[in-house]
């Protein structure tokens, strides 16, 4: 038995040997040796009130992200992803230089079969005097609300907050706001929303870096319905003597403004007025819209994002006149004694004229002015009387005098 198992012994143990070489060959090509590269790899830091211990506040110069070389077997590695490693910073071991060794873990079966080193392998802090500042809370909004109808106002239930953190955390902050969501609302609503702080860059600041004195705050949203309402241009006060309004013009002609419904159901039309009090010449002007429905339509908004203008020009011109000739006819006599007559003799200074807009003159005689002249409590003789208008219309009327005769009637024979 002794013999058969020495027999060839060499060629036996080189055959082992061969078989084992063979087999680490196979397994080597089948499942090879690799090392695989893992960037950006976020750490986390655990125990940070060691510094705030100390009373200070701290700013990460370098190692909140790690580059992470990982070498195992393919099939081990091929199944790797960033979201498989855990790198922790514990500020229970900083040192007096303030680094902080980065420690990497993978949570994955097998894990002790990975050689893995990383870089940077420290965390560099830098110790900072801590800083509070007040920041005012903007909202901003997302989506749209449904059609027909308009967000008119988001009010914030804290508008200000305070921001305590680093020194250079707390300064890189340059607005805090909160995200409200609008999408197909048609009604107004309430909700509690998370604070975000913002750098210059417009990129949201981590979290752990500051400490808001609240946070979260509430708003409320106003939504309202919209509706398309007509402009009307009116004028106040009245132009300087022997002048007057002609014309308006003014663009838009309407304007879309959104209300409460109890408001816009009584919404008929937008009025803006235009002082003419002492104008002898055209007035152009344009009227912000937005400040005047604040002033004259509270509760009104417009949906326009740039703000809405009208242009408005009002057209002065002096009076025009017409001057008219006129014949006996056209001159009453009243309150004449039923025992004289009188006859009118002289016209020569019975001037009388219309002045007013062109519109208005053109189409008034003289038989709508209604001139005559009172005698009454007249006797024989001649007298100078002011004619008088008996008019109502909207033109101005200047009359002159006439002159009038009263004579006895004859008495009839018998």
């Amino acid at each position: 038995m002794k013999n058969r198992i020495l027999h060839n012994l060499g060629l036996k143990i080189g055959s082992i040997i061969i078989a084992v070489l063979l087999w680490l060959t196979i397994t080597n090509i089948d499942d090879p040796t690799v090392t695989q590269t893992f960037k950006n790899i976020p750490v986390t830091i655990a125990n940070s009130e060691v510094i705030s211990s100390r009373g200070y506040e701290y700013s990460v110069e370098a190692g909140d992200m790690v580059t992470l070389k990982v070498k195992g077997r393919r099939s081990l590695i091929d199944t790797l992803r960033e979201t498989d490693f855990a790198a922790v910073a514990d500020f229970n071991n900083l040192n007096s230089m303030y680094y902080v060794p980065i420690n990497v873990t993978c949570n994955l079966e097998h894990a002790d079969e990975l050689n893995m080193s990383l870089q940077p392998e420290n965390m560099a802090v830098r110790p900072e005097e801590p800083l509070t500042l007040p920041f005012s809370v903007r909202v901003i909004t997302i989506g749209n609300v449904r059609e027909g109808y308009y967000c008119t106002d988001n009010r914030v239930s804290s508008g200000l907050v305070q921001i305590t953190g680093s020194t250079s955390s707390v300064n890189s902050v340059r607005e805090v706001a909160v995200k409200v969501d609008l999408e197909g609302r048609m009604t107004s609503f309430t909700d509690q929303y998370d604070l975000v702080a913002y750098d210059e860059k417009g990129e949201a600041i981590d979290p752990k870096k500051i400490s808001f004195s609240q946070n979260s705050v509430e708003v409320t949203t106003d939504i309202c319905p919209v509706k398309n309402v007509p402009i009307e241009v009116v004028t106040t006060g009245e132009p300087e003597d022997g002048y007057y309004v002609d014309k308006i013009e003014f663009a838009p002609s309407t304007v879309t403004v959104a209300a409460p419904q109890s408001m816009l159901s009584r919404l008929t039309k937008i009025e803006v007025s235009v002082d003419t009090a002492g104008a002898d010449s055209t007035i152009e002007k344009s009227v912000d819209l937005s400040d005047y429905l604040s002033d004259h339509y509270v509760g009104t908004t417009l949906p326009d994002e740039d703000g809405l203008s009208i242009g408005v020009i009002v057209t002065v011109k002096p009076f025009a006149e017409k001057r008219f000739e006129l014949t006996e006819g056209d001159i009453e006599i009243r309150n004449l004694s039923d025992n004289l007559n009188g006859i009118l003799y002289s016209l020569w200074n019975a001037n009388v004229t219309i002045s007013g807009s062109e519109a208005e003159i053109a189409d008034v005689k003289i038989e709508d002015l209604g001139l005559y002249i009172d005698v009454a409590d007249c006797n024989e003789g001649t007298y100078t009387r002011q004619m008088m208008v008996q008019y109502n219309g909207p033109v101005k009327v200047s009359a002159g005098s006439v002159m009038v005769r009263l004579t006895a009637k004859e008495e009839p024979e018998e």
